[in-house]
Parts: structure tokens; C-alpha cells; sequence
């Protein structure tokens, strides 16, 4: 199958998308709109995917675009103004057309349905091609693609250096931690204070793992909470292997939205038998099975500090059912080859 997708620029979205599709045995041409292509210094995703036998990734040269492309997976989100200028190079090749769009809940609804409507306009009468809507960010209860294409949200995966990485990837994949074990951490939390409204969150809840002496908070005997925090212009984040080690030692994980509402974090933490908590409006956008006290804490809306609170009340025998019920999930839902064909599936091809 000919398949292509086409971007503005990589990004952490790109690659979960191709690292999904050759995970079913697919390959893909990814076209880069950016004009700046060749010039610029790669980023470290575009190395990867360069890197990853089966995705060939180039720009600029349109003499290299196929008669016809079975299927186009056009990627506007995050830059829609920008990617969907090469649409008309590549939709009237295409017999079949995924749209990733940039109109979804990242965004109000009067801001999403503006770009919903640039992407239609551009495509014209070739919008009759696009078979499959989906959204990295969810989608609203109502917008333009309701009434006449399907609607699905893309899931995510791990962040791309523990799928790229042969000995990261065994780390995070491994199931080699026991669901009813004691661990040593309750609740923790590793990453950038970036954005502003991660920031807010993580102002919220700072001081509550914290002693007034600046100490680490032992919420009860044998028990700790972890706190690792940095800025986007000075990034200071702990090596992937102890992240991974992190993760597997505590009991919950904070995973706060950052730029995007949907991160890396929740499938990490639940790869490692860590339970997430995250935004209860985010719980849908995960393409897994996310539920309140089953398989993780969904914290309502201004509630990070009574949901600090919940966690340190939670028994261990509460904690062990949760983490149980994560271990269920692991062989049908979490393991990489079930994940990316359900990606693969919402995008519109099948596993192979």
C-alpha cells in the first residue's frame, strides 16, 4: 500500500503515527511542507523517524510524489495554515484521505470550528475523499465532521525515545513488576513546569510534597513522595533509566497536561504499574480504558490539591486492586503491537 502523510513539520504526533504503522508492517512516505525543509536543524524526532528502516521523510522536491497514493494521512495540527497550503499537491492523488485536525478541544469551539472550516475549504470537492476524522485532542460534542464522517481520537504511546531506543523500549516495556509489591513512593511527579497551564497546576499542589522544612512528605510509614521539576530553557530532567525506575517505584504519577491536553505520561506510568493521575476531561482522549478508581484518579476541574489528598487516603489494598486491574489490561490494551493497531485501525488500516 502507498501510503503518505503529509505535515508542516515533525512532530511528537508524526512519529507516533509512523512509528504505529511500521509496527504493522506499513510503510510511509512522510511529505514536509515546511518550506525551510533541507535547511533548518533536524529535530530530534525527525532523526528518528529518518532513522527507522521503511519511513522516508523529504520535502521540497515534488517530482518524488506517486501518481496515485492509496491512502493520505494529512496531518494540520498543530500548524494548519501552513500544512494545509501542500494539499493541493498531494489530495487529488490520494484515493483515500485521513485528516488529523487542528479544530479540536485544544482549542474553544469557536476557534476549533475556524480551523475545521480551513481545512474544508482548502480541500474543496476533494473533502468527498476524506474517509476518517480524528483528533489528537479530542473532539467537540458537535463540529463540522459530525453529521458526515467518522470521528475518533488517535491515542498516544510512549514518548518516541522509548520506542526508537531498543534498550529504553525493553525498560518501559518490560513486565517485570509485581501489581501487589509495596512500593516505596505514593505519588510522584517528573517533568517541565511548562507550559503556563502546567505551571498552574503544579503551583497548586507544590507545597503538598513537601515538609515545612523542605524535606520529602511521608504521607504514612514506609512511604514517600517524589517531586522533579524544571523549566522548557533549562531543561534538568532525571536519565530515562531512572525515570523508568521512578515510574515502576510509585504508586501514582501526576500527568498534567502540557502542551497539548493528551501526553506521554499516562501510558508510561501504566506500562510500569504506576496508576495516572490526570484531568477527568482528558480521560477520553487516551484510546484505553481509563476509569476513576479502577485504572486511575481523574481529577476535576481546580481539583489537583483534594485529589493529592484522596491519594494519601487510599489503602494499600485499594492501590493493589488498581494496579491489578492495569496488569489486566496489559496484554490485550497496553502491550506496543495492540496499541499501535488500534492506531492504525482509527487511522484506517487495518494491522497486517
Amino acid at each position: 500500500m502507498n501510503l503518505w502523510h503529509l505535515v508542516f513539520r515533525t512532530d511528537s504526533l508524526t512519529y507516533t503515527i509512523c512509528r504505529a504503522l511500521r509496527e504493522c508492517n506499513y510503510e510511509v512516505s512522510v511529505w514536509v511542507a515546511d518550506p525551510e525543509y533541507g535547511t533548518r536543524v533536524e529535530s530530534g524526532i525527525q532523526k528518528r523517524l529518518a532513522e527507522t528502516e521503511g519511513i522516508h521523510v523529504f520535502g521540497g522536491d515534488s517530482f518524488r510524489v506517486p501518481q496515485a497514493i492509496d491512502r493520505l494521512i494529512v496531518q494540520t495540527f498543530p500548524r494548519p495554515a501552513e500544512a494545509v497550503k501542500a494539499l493541493p499537491l498531494l489530495a487529488p492523488r490520494a484515493r483515500a484521505i485521513t485528516l488529523i485536525s487542528s479544530g479540536d478541544r485544544s482549542r474553544c469551539w469557536s476557534e476549533a470550528m475556524k480551523l475545521q472550516w480551513l481545512e474544508t475549504r482548502t480541500l474543496g470537492a476533494l473533502v468527498g475523499k476524506v474517509d476518517r476524522i480524528v483528533y489528537k485532542d479530542g473532539f467537540h460534542g458537535i463540529d463540522l465532521f459530525r453529521s458526515f464522517r467518522r470521528r475518533d481520537v488517535i491515542g498516544f504511546d510512549a514518548h518516541s525515545q522509548f520506542l526508537h531506543l531498543p534498550d529504553l523500549f525493553s525498560a518501559m516495556h518490560a513486565c517485570d513488576w509485581n501489581a501487589d509489591d509495596l512500593r516505596p513512593v505514593l505519588v510522584s511527579f517528573l517533568g517541565s513546569q511548562d507550559p503556563g497551564s502546567r505551571k498552574a497546576i503544579l503551583d497548586s499542589v507544590r507545597h503538598l510534597f513537601h515538609t515545612p522544612s523542605g524535606g520529602a512528605r511521608s504521607p504514612r510509614p514506609g512511604k514517600s513522595m517524589f517531586w522533579h521539576e524544571y523549566s522548557d530553557a533549562e531543561p534538568a530532567g532525571v536519565p530515562p533509566a531512572d525515570f523508568v525506575d521512578m515510574l515502576t517505584r510509585s504508586d501514582f504519577t501526576l500527568c498534567p497536561r502540557g502542551y497539548s491536553l493528551i501526553t506521554h505520561r499516562p501510558i508510561e506510568a501504566m506500562l510500569r504499574g504506576s496508576i495516572p493521575v490526570l484531568s477527568a476531561d482528558e480521560l477520553d482522549l487516551y484510546g484505553v480504558e481509563l476509569v476513576d478508581s479502577r485504572t486511575c484518579i481523574a481529577v476535576e476541574a481546580n481539583g489537583w490539591p483534594a485529589a493529592i489528598e484522596r491519594i494519601c487516603q487510599i489503602t494499600e489494598r485499594e492501590i493493589s486492586g488498581m494496579r491489578n486491574n492495569i496488569l489486566s489490561m496489559r496484554e490485550p490494551v497496553l502491550e506496543y503491537p495492540q496499541l499501535a493497531s488500534r492506531i492504525c485501525a482509527r487511522l484506517g488500516l487495518p494491522p497486517r
